[in-house]
């Protein structure tokens, strides 16, 4: 489950909303890369016959490729059978995709496939929101446990994530295919960004899977760029090198070899959708910045250099962006000078680490400089009695992993706790078990409110809360009313009541 654009989210296909006579709204062209200059697609083969079928056309093609769905309301069905042959026609374009043998990219093991809220927003469906969403949840369940397929639906307003994410935790299957142990830990890590106390620190890691490559990997890159062969230095040292070949071009080289990767992963997108305020990265891309904006739904400032609001979210990229190519860190002299020149992005990432429930993903834990100052708080922790719990730990964070690390999870024990997200496989195996544990924190992490006041999502509530859902509405509208000073006076409260959806937007 996203919250997000389908247009941001890297998948392999996506499925888009039309109508009986394949009208295709606007609010989708971005997502057919229309806006690019792309031609619209050609009506499906069997369009009328069946109401859903892959775009057509030999130059028309978007492009991830695209199935279209019929999602409106025909005339002359109840609300249960309209949603019903809507879920039936959405289970006939996951089973073409499936026999479509598309290649997944970078190294899914799994096809996946993007579906938005379909029938929520111009199909008719507002009335019986609830009813089809969970017609909809259960096709795709059905459509993964019966093929190699993975299903990501992805929900553009809160409201609708908030109402997708509650009939889910609803639902048996929630968290089914993680360990008792996993699933224990995501509900303290969920409690704890619920109540503001989780920061993010995220590592190459975390876009794999959106086609960038792990620190290894881009150090690869560069060298095959250089022609250099330097397997045999540390990775700091071939970074040294690799400085010294490319001097004051680097940090371009470094932007090139990941300009491909346009478009956030389902770890980015989970990561994001915890609504953590403070993020602190390594990583230079702006990936994880995109799903942020599209989950928090407001600009997103990136440290250093960019002021930040009062109570708005920021990342801090802590060895440099891709939009200042001097600002990358790469290389062993520009960790030795980090700390003189980068003293007060340090003080920030400790502080996090004294104040916050640090939730590192994606990382190896052997940057030397995230080291240096982790070492540095503990050693300050074990100076002060008080910052103990009662077990004599003082812990940091939480360190998940892909594999178990043994070792390392001895040398951090009663610093950071370590979660292997899996247990063996494939690494793009890996990765989807990461991806699946995130996906079950941000369910368990989501708002359980924004839809209440919503009237579209009045079936979700029993008869009593939807009689104190009617009043609330009614205050809405009483407090809108008010004139002047009045208004200003109430606006607190009107924007809470706006929160939970007593002025639903589109």
């Amino acid at each position: 489950m996203v919250q997000g654009l389908l247009e941001h989210l890297d998948c392999d296909a996506i499925v888009v909303p039309s109508d009986p006579e394949f009208t295709i709204e606007p609010d989708w062209h971005a997502a057919l890369r229309l806006d690019e200059g792309g031609e619209p697609p050609a009506r499906p083969e069997r369009w009328e016959e069946h109401g859903y079928g892959r775009a057509g056309g030999p130059t028309g093609s978007p492009c991830p490729p695209t199935w279209f769905v019929d999602a409106v309301w025909g005339p002359g069905r109840s609300a249960r059978a309209a949603a019903q042959d809507l879920a039936s026609r959405l289970a006939g374009a996951l089973r073409e995709i499936v026999e479509a043998g598309l290649e997944p990219q970078h190294g899914r093991p799994h096809t996946l496939v993007a579906v938005p809220a379909l029938g929520t927003g111009g199909g008719g469906f507002d009335t019986v929101r609830g009813a089809l969403i969970d017609l909809l949840l259960q096709t795709c369940q059905d459509a993964v446990d019966d093929a190699p397929l993975d299903v990501a639906v992805v929900a553009k307003h809160p409201a609708d994530y908030s109402a997708f994410q509650e009939i889910r935790r609803r639902r048996p299957a929630a968290g089914r295919d993680l360990s008792p142990e996993l699933q224990d830990a995501a509900e303290e890590l969920a409690a704890r960004a619920r109540q503001g106390e989780l920061a993010l620190f995220l590592g190459a890691g975390v876009g794999i899977a959106a086609g960038l490559p792990s620190w290894d990997g881009l150090l690869r890159r560069l060298e095959r760029r250089t022609g250099l062969a330097a397997e045999d230095l540390a990775p700091l040292d071939r970074g040294e090198l690799l400085r010294r070949e490319l001097g004051g071009s680097v940090g371009d080289a470094v932007v090139a070899e990941l300009a491909g990767a346009d478009r956030y992963g389902l770890a980015h997108a989970a990561l994001a959708a915890l609504l953590c305020t403070e993020t602190v990265t390594t990583n230079y891309d702006d990936l994880y910045e995109l799903a942020a904006r599209d989950a928090f739904q407001r600009p997103i400032s990136v440290l250093p250099g960019v002021p930040v609001e009062p109570g708005s979210p920021w990342v801090l990229k802590m060895h440099g962006d891709v939009a200042h190519p001097e600002s990358i860190v790469l290389s062993r002299s520009d960790v030795v000078a980090y700390d003189a020149t980068s003293r007060p992005v340090s003080s920030v990432v400790q502080a996090l680490m004294l104040t916050r429930h640090l939730l590192v993903v994606g990382a190896s834990m052997t940057d030397d400089n995230f080291l240096r100052l982790a070492h540095e708080v503990a050693r300050f922790q074990d100076r002060d009695s008080r910052t103990h719990d009662s077990d004599g730990d003082t812990l940091i964070g939480t360190v998940v992993t892909l594999t178990p690390k043994p070792a390392q999870e001895r040398l951090w024990r009663g610093r950071f706790r370590y979660l292997a997200a899996s247990d063996g496989g494939t690494g793009a195996e890996r990765a989807r078990d990461l991806a699946i544990f995130l996906d079950l924190l941000a369910m368990l992490a989501a708002s359980r409110d924004r839809y209440l006041l919503d009237p579209r999502y009045e079936q979700m509530l029993s008869e009593d809360e939807q009689h104190v859902a009617t009043a609330a509405r009614a205050l809405a509208e009483a407090v809108a009313r008010l004139p002047g000073d009045g208004a200003t006076a109430w606006a607190g409260l009107r924007a809470q009541l706006r929160r939970l959806g007593a002025e639903p937007g589109d």
